[in-house]
């Protein structure tokens, strides 16, 4: 009876692992942060500056992110790219810290934590990198 063609148990167990890796592959890529547009400017012809409203849930308070995302395209394709690896230059609990854009430069004055800040702040336009300089005057209160 050992000839029969049966499933042999680890056979069954490698099976079981193989589903269970693709129902949590999902879960651990799952995220409640949820961002809404708060601000839009334009920094030149290649780049417009977003804020963005983060909220992961009713027990977390609010953080601003402040991205730099290709001009040529519109808010739909922006909301799209968060889904996918574009990263803030800055992200605080000020929503007011851009204090003004001149000569390609962006100038921040925030009162609050900042929780990232990457300057010069990168992003793509037309499929090439470019990057802008970004000056941060910085207080806690």
């Amino acid at each position: 009876m050992q000839n029969a063609l049966v499933f042999k148990k680890r056979y069954i167990l490698l099976l079981l692992l193989v589903i269970m890796a693709f129902g949590v592959y999902p879960l651990l890529h799952f995220t409640p942060l949820e961002q809404v547009i708060i601000k839009k400017m334009k920094v030149n012809n290649l780049a417009n500056l977003y804020i963005t409203e983060a909220s992961a849930g009713a027990t977390t308070g609010y953080s601003y992110r402040f991205y730099l995302y290709d001009a040529s395209k519109d808010d739909n394709a922006f909301m799209a790219s968060l889904k996918g690896d574009n990263e803030p230059f800055m992200i605080t609990t000020d929503k007011d810290g851009l204090e003004k854009i001149e000569n390609g430069a962006i100038f921040l004055s925030v009162k609050g934590t900042v929780y990232s800040f990457h300057s010069p702040a990168g992003y793509l336009a037309n499929g090439s990198p470019y990057s802008l300089p970004v000056h941060l005057v910085f207080s806690p209160f």
